[in-house]
C-alpha cells in the first residue's frame, strides 16, 4: 500500500449547445452551496442582478463576446460533505475541441450532463 491515498472525487462534464445555460447552471450551483466568497459574488452583482456565468467564464474573450471558448473548473461541497469537480465545456462548435482535450487527463471516467 503506497503513503499516499487518493480519494476519489466525482467528476462532472457539463455540455449542451450554444445558449443553454451551462456556466448559468454552473454558477449557481456554486453559489447555492456556498462555495463562492461573498466579494467574488459582489463582482458578478451589477444593480441587484447576478451574472452567474462569470464564475465560470474568465478569460477576456468570453466575457466581451459572452460566451464560453475553453473549459472550466470549479470544486464545490454537497451538503454531505462530498467534494465535486465541474467542468464548464462550451458549446460553441469551433471551441468543442476544447472539451475533447480534457479526457486524456481524466483519471476516471466523468459525468457528463447534457442540457
Amino acid at each position: 500500500m503506497s503513503a499516499t491515498t487518493h480519494s476519489y472525487i466525482p467528476q462532472i462534464v457539463v455540455c449542451g449547445a450554444v445558449d443553454d445555460g451551462k456556466s448559468t447552471l454552473i454558477g449557481r450551483m456554486l453559489v447555492e452551496t456556498n462555495s463562492v466568497p461573498l466579494d467574488e459574488i459582489q463582482k458578478i452583482t451589477k444593480n441587484g442582478v447576478t451574472d452567474y456565468s462569470l464564475l465560470t467564464d474568465g478569460l477576456v474573450a468570453e466575457k466581451e463576446q459572452g460566451i464560453t471558448i475553453d473549459v472550466a473548473y470549479r470544486y464545490f461541497q454537497t451538503p454531505r460533505g462530498t467534494r465535486v469537480l465541474l467542468a464548464d465545456s462550451p458549446g460553441h462548435e469551433q471551441y468543442t475541441s476544447n472539451t475533447r482535450a480534457i479526457w486524456p487527463l481524466q483519471q476516471q471516467t466523468p459525468t457528463l450532463l447534457s442540457s
